[in-house]
């Protein structure tokens, strides 16, 4: 089944690395670098994304996206995966301990993300 995949991080060198993992793993993706693009780019398209990778810095901006979606029904089975820093993972994890949000610690490797989406069919294009 393919994805569709919206990656939000403020490093374009990780969107076009995900981007490209992705792209060639057969998902549709849309990269974003603030929470603010991210939120313009839901307004715009028309299909809710099955994925969303949101990089959680020390602004803690993200969690305006996630209340954002969390307030919408429309977005009730996106799955959303934190990228964190390691020293930051734990008042992350505090602060949205009532959440269905998965955390992948920064640095990873490329496998560990790719383990969570699996391959299919391509399709992709970027905000």
């Amino acid at each position: 089944m393919n994805k569709r995949i919206l990656v939000v991080d403020p490093s374009r060198t990780l969107q076009m690395l995900l981007h490209t993992y992705f792209s060639i793993a057969g998902h549709c993706v849309i990269t974003c670098s603030t929470q603010e693009e991210a939120l313009q780019v839901f307004a715009v398209v028309q299909d809710v994304p099955d994925l969303i990778f949101v990089a959680i810095e020390h602004r803690k901006e993200a969690y305006k996206l996630i209340d954002f979606m969390k307030e919408r029904a429309i977005y009730a089975s996106v799955r959303i995966v934190a990228m964190v820093l390691a020293a930051e993972q734990p008042s992350v994890q505090k602060a949205l301990s009532n959440t269905t949000v998965s955390y992948l610690v920064k640095p990873f490797q490329i496998q560990d993300v790719l383990a969570l989406v699996s391959p299919v069919a391509a399709c992709s294009s970027s905000a």
